[in-house]
């Protein structure tokens, strides 16, 4: 089963096996978009990875995202953050829901994304964002 990592009073789903730093977040709104998720949670450095998959019209989300931090103490804080929490611009609706993602690390997310049909990836909002050395 899952082992728990307590941080105070939140406690935060665990895998298993190595360190937690690549969440899925459920319940993101059918019309959020990356530049919402870029408001709501700004490239400050603690993450390197978010990916906000489309459905195959690319018009609407999937209902989650997914988002890769560079440590676990900033995978801590924003689990403490946002877990059961609206996006500030969508305050109706299902709180957020967040999870361990079964696919852990920047490395391993990408060559994940890299086996997915390249025509769903073409647009920019389909893309993931990826920041390396503080760059788009």
């Amino acid at each position: 089963g899952d082992l728990i990592m307590d941080h105070g009073e939140e406690q935060i789903p665990a895998r298993a096996h190595g360190a937690t730093t690549t969440f899925m977040v459920r319940h993101i709104p059918a019309t959020c978009t990356n530049d919402i998720l870029l408001e709501e949670w700004p490239a400050d450095g603690s993450w390197d990875f978010l990916y906000l998959p489309l459905g195959s019209g690319g018009k609407s989300t999937l209902g989650y995202a997914f988002i890769n931090f560079v440590s676990e103490m900033h995978a801590a804080a924003f689990y403490s953050s946002w877990q059961g929490r609206r996006l500030l611009r969508f305050d109706k609706g299902r709180r957020l829901n967040i999870t361990a993602a079964d696919v852990q690390g920047l490395e391993a997310n990408v060559r994940q994304l890299k086996k997915k049909p390249a025509n769903r990836l073409r647009s920019r909002q389909c893309r993931p964002i990826i920041i390396k050395n503080g760059r788009e």
